[in-house]
C-alpha cells in the first residue's frame, strides 16, 4: 500500500467562520463549523474514500507534495491528513 498522507487546504469563510477543507488530489470537499471539526471531518471522508478502494480494487491519486499545494494555496492553511483510523 503506497502512503496515504495527503495535503487538505483549508479555507475560512470571513461571513460565517466555519471552514471548507478540501484533498484536491482526490476531490474531496467537506467542512466544519471550526478547523477541527473540518479536519475530522476530512479525515473520516478520506478514510471512508481509501477503504472504499481497497474494497473495490481501485487506485488512489498519488499525494501531491505537502510544499506544492502550500505554494499553490498561500493564502490558506494547509495539513497533511493521514487515511489511517
Amino acid at each position: 500500500m503506497k502512503d496515504l498522507v495527503y495535503p487538505a487546504v483549508f479555507i475560512k469563510d470571513k461571513d460565517t467562520s466555519n471552514f471548507t477543507v478540501t484533498i484536491p488530489d482526490l476531490g474531496i470537499v467537506t467542512e466544519g463549523v471550526n478547523i477541527v471539526e473540518a479536519f475530522i471531518n476530512a479525515k473520516e471522508y478520506l478514510c471512508a474514500m481509501v477503504d472504499c478502494a481497497i474494497k473495490f480494487g481501485c487506485e488512489l491519486e498519488t499525494p501531491s507534495s505537502f510544499d506544492d499545494v502550500c505554494k499553490k494555496n498561500k493564502k490558506y492553511t494547509v495539513l497533511l491528513i493521514d487515511a489511517l483510523a
